[in-house]
């Protein structure tokens, strides 16, 4: 009998600790969130369609966000950057391509990529780029359509991982153009 209550009392203690461990690594966010890059106007040729940058702030952020404002910019694509607390008051349909660049935080999506995506009505527009540390994990879809990329924060890939979010976005704006043509 004493054994079946002390297995019983370390299997909750177990779990309450796991719980803790858990709540742990994901309320920092809510309270603490990443900061957000440095929000810039307009850059590009006036009058193109648009495309819309929401980034969290470091190193390898800021580096990706100044290549792939390059590129657009190169490329006579017109775009804006905001933070991601930003996307709050982002409708994605305003925009012919959204590049949002987040990390995964406590095995998760960031808050408030999560509540801009949940309530949006189409997500086909929309490419999500998260970080990691091994740079393989993704977030769950939930029949949502939006394009889902990972990578790790390495600035030696920059221009890799640049070239490939420049690509996705191109091949937005084709599918948006061929849908205006008919």
């Amino acid at each position: 009998m004493l054994t079946m209550k002390s297995a019983r009392l370390t299997r909750c203690c177990f779990g309450l600790a796991l719980l803790a461990f858990l709540a742990g690594c994901a309320v920092p966010q809510r309270f603490w969130p990443q900061k957000d890059i440095q929000a810039s106007g307009l850059g590009g040729t006036t009058g193109t369609v648009t495309v819309l940058i929401a980034s969290r702030s470091s190193e390898f952020k800021e580096l990706l966000v100044a290549e792939l404002q390059q590129q657009l910019s190169a490329a006579g694509i017109q775009q804006k950057t905001v933070g991601v607390e930003d996307l709050k008051k982002v409708d994605a349909a305003d925009y012919a391509a959204v590049v949002v660049i987040n990390t995964c935080l406590a095995w998760g999506l960031d808050h408030d990529v999560e509540t801009f995506l949940s309530r949006q009505r189409a997500t086909d527009n929309v490419i999500l780029l998260t970080t990691s540390g091994d740079g393989i994990w993704l977030p769950a879809k939930k029949g949502r359509d939006f394009d889902a990329v990972s990578g790790a924060s390495i600035p030696a890939n920059v221009n890799a991982v640049a070239g490939d979010l420049f690509a996705r976005i191109e091949n937005r704006l084709k599918l948006k153009s061929r849908s205006d043509t008919r």
